[in-house]
Protein backbone atom coordinates (compact mmCIF):
# COMPACT_ATOMS: atom_id res chain seq x y z
CA UNK A 1 0.00 0.00 0.00
CA UNK A 2 2.85 2.37 0.84
CA UNK A 3 4.50 1.71 -2.53
CA UNK A 4 1.19 2.24 -4.34
CA UNK A 5 0.65 5.56 -2.55
CA UNK A 6 4.21 6.64 -3.33
CA UNK A 7 3.83 5.67 -6.98
CA UNK A 8 0.51 7.51 -7.25
CA UNK A 9 1.78 10.71 -5.62
CA UNK A 10 4.97 10.83 -7.66
CA UNK A 11 2.98 10.17 -10.83
CA UNK A 12 0.60 13.02 -10.05
CA UNK A 13 3.49 15.40 -9.33
CA UNK A 14 5.15 14.38 -12.61
CA UNK A 15 1.96 15.09 -14.56
CA UNK A 16 1.46 18.43 -12.82
CA UNK A 17 5.00 19.52 -13.68
CA UNK A 18 4.74 18.48 -17.34
CA UNK A 19 1.23 19.74 -18.02
CA UNK A 20 1.79 22.86 -15.93
CA UNK A 21 4.88 23.79 -17.93
CA UNK A 22 2.88 23.55 -21.16
CA UNK A 23 0.17 25.88 -19.86
CA UNK A 24 2.62 28.35 -18.30
CA UNK A 25 3.99 29.28 -21.71
CA UNK A 26 6.87 28.72 -24.07
CA UNK A 27 9.73 29.46 -21.69
CA UNK A 28 8.40 27.18 -18.96
CA UNK A 29 7.87 24.46 -21.58
CA UNK A 30 11.40 24.91 -22.91
CA UNK A 31 13.00 24.91 -19.46
CA UNK A 32 11.22 21.79 -18.19
CA UNK A 33 11.85 19.72 -21.31
CA UNK A 34 15.47 20.88 -21.42
CA UNK A 35 16.00 19.64 -17.87
CA UNK A 36 14.16 16.40 -18.64
CA UNK A 37 16.33 15.87 -21.70
CA UNK A 38 19.58 16.37 -19.78
CA UNK A 39 18.48 13.94 -17.06
CA UNK A 40 17.23 11.35 -19.57
CA UNK A 41 20.48 11.62 -21.54
CA UNK A 42 22.56 11.14 -18.37
CA UNK A 43 20.47 8.04 -17.58
CA UNK A 44 21.10 6.70 -21.07
CA UNK A 45 24.83 7.11 -20.57
CA UNK A 46 24.52 5.32 -17.23
CA UNK A 47 22.80 2.38 -18.96
CA UNK A 48 25.81 2.22 -21.28
CA UNK A 49 28.20 1.86 -18.34
CA UNK A 50 29.20 5.51 -18.03
CA UNK A 51 28.75 7.82 -15.01
CA UNK A 52 25.66 10.03 -14.78
CA UNK A 53 27.88 13.12 -14.77
CA UNK A 54 31.62 13.06 -15.42
CA UNK A 55 34.45 13.88 -17.78
CA UNK A 56 33.19 11.31 -20.27
CA UNK A 57 29.56 12.39 -20.30
CA UNK A 58 29.58 16.16 -19.73
CA UNK A 59 30.52 16.99 -23.38
CA UNK A 60 27.54 14.96 -24.57
CA UNK A 61 25.20 16.52 -22.03
CA UNK A 62 26.32 20.04 -22.95
CA UNK A 63 25.94 19.30 -26.64
CA UNK A 64 22.48 17.87 -26.11
CA UNK A 65 21.49 20.96 -24.14
CA UNK A 66 22.83 23.27 -26.87
CA UNK A 67 20.98 21.31 -29.56
CA UNK A 68 17.72 21.62 -27.66
CA UNK A 69 18.16 25.34 -26.98
CA UNK A 70 19.08 26.13 -30.57
CA UNK A 71 16.06 24.24 -31.87
CA UNK A 72 13.87 26.12 -29.38
CA UNK A 73 15.19 29.48 -30.58
CA UNK A 74 14.68 28.53 -34.23
CA UNK A 75 11.22 27.06 -33.67
CA UNK A 76 10.15 30.17 -31.74
CA UNK A 77 11.61 32.34 -34.52
CA UNK A 78 13.95 33.98 -32.03
CA UNK A 79 16.89 32.97 -34.22
CA UNK A 80 17.27 32.16 -37.94
CA UNK A 81 17.43 28.49 -39.03
CA UNK A 82 21.09 28.97 -39.96
CA UNK A 83 22.11 28.84 -36.29
CA UNK A 84 21.46 25.09 -36.35
CA UNK A 85 24.59 24.83 -38.51
CA UNK A 86 26.54 25.41 -35.29
CA UNK A 87 25.87 21.75 -34.48
CA UNK A 88 28.11 20.75 -37.39
CA UNK A 89 31.11 21.92 -35.38
CA UNK A 90 30.32 19.62 -32.45
CA UNK A 91 31.97 16.42 -33.79
CA UNK A 92 35.20 18.37 -34.32
CA UNK A 93 35.07 19.72 -30.76
CA UNK A 94 34.53 16.21 -29.40
CA UNK A 95 37.78 15.00 -30.91
CA UNK A 96 39.67 18.13 -29.89
CA UNK A 97 38.40 17.68 -26.33
CA UNK A 98 39.67 14.09 -26.36
CA UNK A 99 43.21 15.44 -26.66
CA UNK A 100 42.95 17.14 -23.28
CA UNK A 101 40.99 14.72 -21.10
CA UNK A 102 42.82 12.25 -18.92
CA UNK A 103 40.55 9.26 -19.59
CA UNK A 104 41.93 7.04 -22.35
CA UNK A 105 38.47 5.52 -22.92
CA UNK A 106 36.95 8.81 -24.06
CA UNK A 107 37.45 8.11 -27.77
CA UNK A 108 36.04 4.62 -27.30
CA UNK A 109 32.89 6.12 -25.78
CA UNK A 110 32.39 8.73 -28.50
CA UNK A 111 29.90 6.55 -30.45
CA UNK A 112 27.84 6.13 -27.28
CA UNK A 113 27.98 9.86 -26.54
CA UNK A 114 26.84 10.81 -30.05
CA UNK A 115 24.19 8.07 -30.21
CA UNK A 116 22.74 9.32 -26.92
CA UNK A 117 22.32 12.83 -28.35
CA UNK A 118 20.53 11.40 -31.40
CA UNK A 119 18.42 8.99 -29.34
CA UNK A 120 17.33 11.37 -26.56
CA UNK A 121 17.88 15.02 -27.44
CA UNK A 122 16.98 14.97 -31.14
CA UNK A 123 13.37 13.78 -30.55
CA UNK A 124 12.89 16.13 -27.60
CA UNK A 125 14.26 18.98 -29.73
CA UNK A 126 11.61 18.21 -32.36
CA UNK A 127 8.97 18.87 -29.69
CA UNK A 128 9.93 22.52 -30.02
CA UNK A 129 8.69 22.56 -33.60
CA UNK A 130 5.45 20.87 -32.53
CA UNK A 131 5.00 23.61 -29.92
CA UNK A 132 5.43 26.27 -32.64
CA UNK A 133 3.66 24.58 -35.59
CA UNK A 134 3.41 26.09 -39.04
CA UNK A 135 -0.39 25.76 -39.08
CA UNK A 136 -0.48 27.98 -35.98
CA UNK A 137 1.58 30.65 -37.79
CA UNK A 138 4.61 29.50 -35.73
CA UNK A 139 3.06 30.84 -32.55
CA UNK A 140 3.37 28.88 -29.32
CA UNK A 141 0.59 26.45 -28.46
CA UNK A 142 0.50 23.69 -25.87
CA UNK A 143 -2.24 21.81 -27.71
CA UNK A 144 -0.27 19.63 -30.12
CA UNK A 145 2.42 18.58 -27.65
CA UNK A 146 -0.13 17.96 -24.90
CA UNK A 147 -2.31 15.94 -27.26
CA UNK A 148 0.56 13.68 -28.26
CA UNK A 149 1.59 13.28 -24.62
CA UNK A 150 -1.97 12.32 -23.69
CA UNK A 151 -2.02 9.71 -26.45
CA UNK A 152 1.27 8.26 -25.19
CA UNK A 153 0.04 8.15 -21.59
CA UNK A 154 -3.32 6.63 -22.56
CA UNK A 155 -1.60 4.01 -24.69
CA UNK A 156 0.84 3.07 -21.92
CA UNK A 157 -1.87 2.88 -19.26
CA UNK A 158 -4.42 1.02 -21.37
CA UNK A 159 -1.80 -1.46 -22.60
CA UNK A 160 -0.72 -2.15 -19.01
CA UNK A 161 -4.28 -2.61 -17.70
CA UNK A 162 -5.60 -4.75 -20.56
CA UNK A 163 -2.38 -6.76 -20.63
CA UNK A 164 -2.61 -7.41 -16.90
CA UNK A 165 -6.20 -8.65 -17.23
CA UNK A 166 -6.25 -10.42 -20.59
CA UNK A 167 -2.57 -10.94 -21.44
CA UNK A 168 -1.86 -14.49 -22.62
CA UNK A 169 0.33 -14.20 -25.70
CA UNK A 170 3.76 -12.60 -25.23
CA UNK A 171 4.57 -9.70 -27.53
CA UNK A 172 8.38 -9.79 -27.25
CA UNK A 173 9.26 -12.21 -24.45
CA UNK A 174 13.02 -12.09 -24.99
CA UNK A 175 13.08 -8.38 -24.18
CA UNK A 176 10.00 -7.75 -22.03
CA UNK A 177 8.30 -10.89 -20.65
CA UNK A 178 5.29 -8.98 -19.29
CA UNK A 179 4.18 -7.30 -22.52
CA UNK A 180 1.44 -9.10 -24.44
CA UNK A 181 -0.37 -8.86 -27.74
CA UNK A 182 -3.59 -8.38 -25.83
CA UNK A 183 -2.08 -5.38 -24.08
CA UNK A 184 -0.85 -3.96 -27.36
CA UNK A 185 -4.27 -4.32 -28.99
CA UNK A 186 -6.03 -2.88 -25.94
CA UNK A 187 -3.66 0.07 -25.80
CA UNK A 188 -4.14 0.74 -29.51
CA UNK A 189 -7.93 0.62 -29.33
CA UNK A 190 -8.12 2.97 -26.35
CA UNK A 191 -5.64 5.35 -27.98
CA UNK A 192 -7.64 5.43 -31.21
CA UNK A 193 -10.83 6.02 -29.22
CA UNK A 194 -9.19 8.96 -27.44
CA UNK A 195 -7.86 10.31 -30.74
CA UNK A 196 -11.39 10.30 -32.20
CA UNK A 197 -12.25 13.18 -29.84
CA UNK A 198 -8.83 14.80 -29.54
CA UNK A 199 -9.48 17.41 -32.24
CA UNK A 200 -12.37 18.72 -30.13
CA UNK A 201 -10.40 18.67 -26.88
CA UNK A 202 -7.29 20.33 -28.33
CA UNK A 203 -8.96 22.54 -30.96
CA UNK A 204 -6.07 22.00 -33.33
CA UNK A 205 -5.54 19.66 -36.32
CA UNK A 206 -8.33 17.56 -37.82
CA UNK A 207 -9.68 14.24 -36.57
CA UNK A 208 -7.92 12.33 -39.35
CA UNK A 209 -4.56 13.69 -38.22
CA UNK A 210 -5.15 12.68 -34.61
CA UNK A 211 -6.13 9.18 -35.69
CA UNK A 212 -2.88 8.84 -37.63
CA UNK A 213 -0.92 10.18 -34.66
CA UNK A 214 -2.67 7.61 -32.44
CA UNK A 215 -1.51 4.86 -34.78
CA UNK A 216 2.04 6.23 -34.73
CA UNK A 217 2.04 6.43 -30.92
CA UNK A 218 0.60 2.92 -30.53
CA UNK A 219 3.15 1.24 -32.81
CA UNK A 220 6.33 3.24 -32.36
CA UNK A 221 5.69 3.98 -28.68
CA UNK A 222 5.88 0.24 -28.06
CA UNK A 223 9.13 -0.01 -30.00
CA UNK A 224 10.53 2.85 -27.93
CA UNK A 225 9.57 1.07 -24.73
CA UNK A 226 11.03 -2.24 -25.92
CA UNK A 227 14.27 -0.61 -27.03
CA UNK A 228 14.86 0.89 -23.61
CA UNK A 229 13.89 -2.42 -21.97
CA UNK A 230 16.61 -4.12 -24.02
CA UNK A 231 19.16 -1.55 -22.85
CA UNK A 232 18.20 -2.11 -19.22
CA UNK A 233 18.28 -5.88 -19.64
CA UNK A 234 21.77 -5.71 -21.18
CA UNK A 235 22.91 -3.43 -18.34
CA UNK A 236 21.29 -5.61 -15.68
CA UNK A 237 19.37 -2.60 -14.37
CA UNK A 238 15.65 -2.52 -13.55
CA UNK A 239 15.11 1.24 -13.96
CA UNK A 240 17.09 3.94 -15.73
CA UNK A 241 17.08 6.00 -12.53
CA UNK A 242 15.16 6.63 -9.33
CA UNK A 243 14.18 10.28 -9.69
CA UNK A 244 10.45 9.44 -9.87
CA UNK A 245 9.66 7.05 -6.98
CA UNK A 246 7.73 4.03 -8.16
CA UNK A 247 8.21 4.95 -11.80
CA UNK A 248 11.99 4.84 -12.23
CA UNK A 249 13.93 7.49 -14.09
CA UNK A 250 13.02 10.16 -16.60
CA UNK A 251 14.17 7.96 -19.48
CA UNK A 252 11.67 5.33 -18.32
CA UNK A 253 8.92 7.96 -18.65
CA UNK A 254 9.88 9.28 -22.09
CA UNK A 255 11.09 6.13 -23.86
CA UNK A 256 7.85 5.78 -25.86
CA UNK A 257 7.86 9.49 -26.66
CA UNK A 258 11.39 9.34 -28.12
CA UNK A 259 10.21 7.05 -30.93
CA UNK A 260 6.73 8.52 -31.40
CA UNK A 261 7.77 12.18 -31.74
CA UNK A 262 10.04 11.94 -34.85
CA UNK A 263 7.39 10.00 -36.79
CA UNK A 264 4.64 12.36 -35.61
CA UNK A 265 6.74 15.35 -36.64
CA UNK A 266 7.40 13.92 -40.11
CA UNK A 267 3.73 13.12 -40.65
CA UNK A 268 2.59 16.59 -39.61
CA UNK A 269 5.37 18.22 -41.62
CA UNK A 270 4.26 16.60 -44.88
CA UNK A 271 0.52 16.09 -44.45
CA UNK A 272 -0.87 18.66 -42.00
CA UNK A 273 -1.45 22.05 -43.56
Amino acid sequence: MKNLLQRTLSGIIYLIVIIGSLFLGKYAFGAIFLVMGIIALSEYYHLQGMPFFGTQTIPGLLTGAVAFMLSFLVAAQLAPPQVLAILLVIPVLFFVFSLYVATPTYNQNLPVIITGIIYVMAPLSLLNFLAFPAFNQYGYTHRLVLGILLLVWINDTAAYVTGSIFGRHRLFERVSPKKSWEGFIGGTLFTLAAAWWMHLLMSIAGREHWLVLAGVVSVFGVYGDLSESLMKRNAGIKDSGNLIPGHGGVLDRVDSLLFAVPLSFLYLLFFAK
